[in-house]
């Protein structure tokens, strides 16, 4: 019989991980060699081997060791059969926003195996997606429409893909902006109250301002055309 794993193997087996989709975020995963994850972590590239055996099941690991506690965490606590909508898309944001705040790597990991076309990761993700949950939340936002609760120019299958673009983009274009604007920040704080303002106000029953008298004068053109006087 083999001998007993230590503690610090597992603490090492967690390590090669964490460094690994890392450098995937960073550099992807097609450009990321098993010895440069070596090297980063500061072992061998037999010790790579050892724990995860083969580049596939590497990848295994990542996705069901990180991104599945992801998935979890973002929808398992919805009940999108008794939300009130806003409320509903609002936790979703929040935990969301959890969750990048504890794996980092994760929206640019997003954009380039999972969103691009030819990630890596995309078929890993569509076989885990809670995509009956996605579906309801999307029946939840359309009952808000339909009820007056939201904006009826929302289109509820797309909302959600807003959603992730609004908490993922940017994040992963951060440093991309933090050149571009050196004063810009990209701050959590900053970012979920962005992103909860846009979708709060876009996502209103109420129509703006512009909206509500346009729509008096239209009402009003309507009556004095009636009436057989000139708009």
């Amino acid at each position: 019989m083999g001998r007993r794993p230590h503690a610090q193997d597992f603490d090492a087996r967690e390590h090669l991980l964490d460094v690994a989709v890392t450098l995937f975020a960073e550099r992807g995963i097609a450009n990321t060699t098993v010895a440069q994850i070596a090297a980063a972590s500061g072992v061998t590239s037999a010790m790579v081997h050892y724990w995860f055996q083969t580049r596939e099941k590497l990848l295994d690991a990542l996705f069901e060791e990180k991104l599945v506690c992801a998935f979890g965490a973002i929808w398992d606590p919805i009940d999108p059969e008794h939300d009130e909508p806003l409320a509903l898309t609002q936790g979703i944001v929040k935990r969301m926003f959890d969750v990048t705040a504890t794996m980092p790597w994760l929206p640019s990991l997003w954009l380039r195996e999972i969103v691009n076309e030819g990630g890596l990761l995309r078929e890993r993700a569509f076989a885990h997606i809670p995509v009956q949950k996605v579906a309801a939340f999307g029946q939840n936002i359309a009952r808000g429409c339909a009820s007056g609760q939201l904006n009826p120019q929302l289109e509820p299958l797309l909302l959600f893909n807003s959603v992730l673009a609004l908490v993922m983009l940017p994040q992963a274009a951060a440093k991309i902006w933090e050149r571009l604007n050196p004063r810009a920040a990209f701050d959590r704080t900053t970012l979920e109250r962005h992103v909860v303002a846009l979708l709060t106000q876009g996502m209103s029953a109420t129509a703006p301002p512009r909206t509500r008298i346009n729509a008096r004068t239209r009402a009003a053109s309507t009556a004095r055309r009636a009436k057989g006087k000139p708009s």
